[in-house]
């Protein structure tokens, strides 16, 4: 994570240096945005949790109506994975901490007020934590022996599309978007040898849905 605050400070000394006096198309902004996570898989029974981004982004103007974003997010979010204990199906919920590396083509609807945003993100991320070292023990739901604390281990970098819309001022913008991951999330844990512990524990695949809304203020 200290790489990540280094990458941040040296992005924010950049984006300032390379200001133009054309205030109205390059502007640096400071972003905080809710974010609900869930998994796309047949492995778990998965519930979606809450989570948060915080950040820099910095818009320019690229070509007549477009706008290019780049954005450096620091992200914490949850999500539930159903296990069973002697008598009764539990949600374990994981912590995934980490960082999101955008570049996003923004297209002006209507100039400060409008836009619609596409683009990719680059997601590099702790492994999924247990909140609850009780539960650790906990069979995973659809297993025999697979427990709570084996599944951890989960993908530490996603490749992540994205799609959205913006709205508002010169200085302050409401956004909306979805990502939706293109690499497997589960990759990590067909390297983990978890079949010698349970025989159905194979051919992990997951992919990452992230909803997200927030606000930017630009400086």
């Amino acid at each position: 994570m200290k790489q990540f605050f280094f990458f941040l400070l040296i992005f924010c000394s950049i984006s300032i240096q390379a200001q133009r006096k054309d205030y109205s198309s390059n502007r640096i902004g400071l972003q905080g945005q809710y974010a609900l996570l869930d998994l796309n898989t047949s492995n778990f029974e998965t519930i979606q949790e809450s989570g948060f981004l915080v950040g820099l982004s910095k818009r320019s103007a690229f070509y007549n109506n477009f706008d290019l974003i780049f954005g450096v997010d620091f992200m914490q979010t949850s999500i539930a994975v159903n296990a069973e204990n002697t008598t009764a199906i539990e949600q374990v919920e994981y912590t995934w901490s980490g960082a999101q590396v955008k570049l996003i083509l923004s297209y002006l609807i209507a100039g400060d007020y409008l836009s619609i945003e596409a683009g990719h993100v680059l997601q590099v991320n702790s492994k999924m934590k247990l909140d609850n070292a009780d539960q650790s023990d906990l069979i995973v739901k659809g297993y025999t022996n697979l427990q709570a604390e084996d599944i951890q281990e989960w993908s530490r970098v996603s490749g992540i599309v994205m799609a959205g819309i913006s709205v508002g001022f010169t200085h302050v913008r409401l956004t909306a978007n979805y990502q939706y991951g293109f690499t497997n999330a589960l990759n990590k844990l067909n390297d983990q040898d978890l079949q010698l512990k349970d025989p159905a524990a194979t051919n992990f695949k997951g992919n990452l849905g992230l909803i997200t809304a927030g606000i930017v203020l630009y400086l």
